[in-house]
């Protein structure tokens, strides 16, 4: 089976792209430059490059066409100039949609998140809700993803907090942080993507994905600390104080470190009920504390 992916040069599509190749599928990747460093790691799993972006309708019918399925990951969490949440998962989404189906492609999986649903407050949950819309109308044999906060080599949120750890005696937390999510390493997403690709059981499906257990933030934070050999404080930060920098953040920052959607979006409580991922998937995920070890490699590179 052929597979046509975008996103693959991202975090988490590079490990799907190499559990897919592992498994034995073809890819072609959709990616904006052969000459990157994020496309030329994709040639080790074997992918076939084709340039393009996801608002290029010309680029998305030269991906899909040979193809046997199709699996759409782009997402943004920052909005910028040209790329909007609204471009990008609504008018990304829509576009993929449209060549998937002109190629006569009936197999499609698509990346969305844990936390969208109808009403959602936060225009990242509100575009990928609509996303979500578009797939199930599609008449295609989609199944729709939601990971909880996905970690691993790599991860650009856990390698945060790890940073926070291992530079400062002290790491703040944004308000009380009993705020609850569900980490999943990045390995159990790439084996849920590859083990549903052509398993019928799951068309016209929504899987939501997480690990075994829901942590706090201050859960997450106290076992990235036990799990480097640190000891460290933690300094909540009333939400309060937080708001006005995050607003001020999004108004003078071209790339801003905190926006009010996402705090909305990490004070809420992020977790779910995996008994299909196990069940239907195949998939046992890891524990935090036991995959965070592999995610956090660099880091006690550093301590050496």
């Amino acid at each position: 089976m052929k597979v046509f992916m975008t996103g693959a040069t991202g975090f988490v599509g590079k490990h799907i792209a190499a559990r897919l190749a592992e498994d034995g599928y073809e890819l072609r990747c959709l990616v904006r430059s052969e000459s990157s460093q994020e496309a030329r790691s994709l040639k080790n799993p074997g992918a076939e490059l084709v340039v393009g972006n996801i608002l290029d309708a010309d680029s998305l019918a030269r991906g899909v066409t040979g193809c046997d399925a199709v699996i759409h990951l782009v997402g943004i969490i920052l909005e910028r100039r040209g790329a909007s949440f609204e471009q990008v998962h609504v008018g990304g989404t829509r576009n993929l949609l449209h060549a998937t189906k002109q190629a006569g492609i009936k197999r499609f999986l698509h990346m969305s998140a844990l936390g969208t649903r109808s009403g959602a407050d936060a225009a990242y949950h509100k575009t990928k809700w609509q996303a979500e819309e578009d797939v199930r109308a599609s008449g295609l044999d989609y199944t729709i993803f939601r990971p909880s906060i996905i970690y691993g080599p790599g991860g650009e949120f856990i390698n945060m907090l790890a940073r926070q750890v291992r530079l400062s005696p002290v790491v703040p937390v944004i308000g009380n942080g009993r705020y609850r999510m569900q980490p999943v390493s990045v390995f159990d997403v790439a084996a849920s993507f590859s083990n549903s690709l052509e398993k019928q059981d799951t068309f016209g499906k929504v899987y939501e994905i997480g690990g075994p257990e829901a942590l706090s933030y201050n859960e997450m934070i106290d076992t990235i600390c036990r799990v480097m050999g640190k000891r460290r404080l933690k300094a909540h930060v009333p939400v309060a104080l937080v708001r006005p920098v995050a607003w001020l953040s999004e108004k003078i920052m071209p790339r801003p470190l905190l926006t009010n959607d996402q705090l909305n979006m990490l004070l809420g409580d992020n977790v779910c009920d995996i008994t299909a991922m196990r069940e239907e998937l195949g998939v046992e995920p890891a524990s935090f504390s036991e995959a965070l070890p592999a995610a956090l490699h660099r880091f006690f590179l550093l301590l050496i």
